[in-house]
């Protein structure tokens, strides 16, 4: 039960993520170079917070903590990073919840599988399917209409997508996924105050509670969500951690509903059935093989 409770606890901080972009943004009016430099100094702050609590700890004998989550990290980790936190705002300027994190659920299955397959990865029939079937339901998703989302932010939270996948790539080689987590954020605050000071330049000053939002969405959702996913993640097999993080999108829907007003379309609703079948065959096609191995 306790490891229940803390995988939906720390599900929900995921899809939080969302729900408090758009609030900063559409509700209270906030502009996305603000709260990506919120957001990014404020995970950054309860990261180094966790870190000299000793919540986030280093290994004994190899220097301090702060020493080891800069060595855990890397430059290009941190660029992908801040990527992914930049283009994310951008989209839901102009995107729903539930379908942007849709989006950068299959663009990162996409972008992972074709790292591998470019480093010499073939795909099973079962993954080449689930990957056809994501696909399909993408392009239906995107085809146009009334209730398609918009083009330009479905673009941009596909490189949100590809964003990730490359910073999990770029964190394959670190021993301590926490120390890695944190040393990308201390790097990527650098871009994060840059951001800042061009939101000084170039953007007006939001309302209280949309900076409130960044705030939780960085403290908490990002820095707290993604450590308590760490301790976590060893719990369960390769495969049941990819997959119950399917239910993403969905608790997004939900609490975009609740909070947000947003209504669930007949279009989204059908099609996340095949994106999230197809990216469920895919993922359970490839661990299973590893796993046996």
């Amino acid at each position: 039960m306790t490891l229940f409770l803390s995988t939906a606890f720390c599900l929900t901080l995921f899809a939080l993520n969302s729900i408090f972009c758009r609030a900063a943004l559409v509700i209270w009016g906030m502009e996305p170079l603000q709260y990506t430099a919120v957001r990014g100094l404020s995970a950054a702050a309860m990261l180094a917070l966790l870190c000299a609590v000793h919540l986030v700890r280093g290994q004994k004998g190899e220097g301090s903590v702060w020493k080891q989550a800069w060595k855990q990290s890397s430059w290009p980790g941190a660029l992908f990073l801040f990527l992914y936190m930049i283009s994310f705002s951008l989209a839901y300027k102009n995107i729903p919840s539930a379908a942007g994190t849709l989006i950068i659920n299959i663009s990162v299955q996409f972008g992972m599988m074709g790292w591998g397959m470019s480093h010499g990865l073939r795909l099973t029939k079962r993954q080449t399917a689930g990957l056809a079937l994501a696909s399909a339901g993408l392009l239906a998703l995107l085809s146009p209409g009334l209730t398609a989302p918009p083009l330009g932010a479905s673009l941009l939270m596909v490189v949100t997508g590809l964003a990730w996948a490359g910073y999990s790539l770029c964190g394959r080689k670190a021993s301590s996924a926490s120390l890695a987590t944190a040393g990308n954020f201390f790097r990527a605050s650098l871009a994060a105050l840059a951001a800042g000071a061009a939101a000084l330049a170039l953007e007006e000053a939001a309302q209280p509670e949309a900076y409130a939002c960044a705030l939780a969405a960085g403290a908490l959702a990002s820095a707290l969500g993604y450590i308590l996913w760490y301790v976590i993640v060893p719990r369960y097999s390769l495969t049941g951690a990819s997959v119950i993080q399917l239910s993403v999108p969905l608790i997004t829907a939900a609490l975009a509903v609740i909070f947000l007003a947003e209504p669930v379309t007949l279009r989204l609703a059908l099609c996340s059935v095949p994106i999230l079948g197809g990216i469920c065959l895919a993922l359970l096609s490839g661990h299973s093989r590893q796993e046996k191995d």
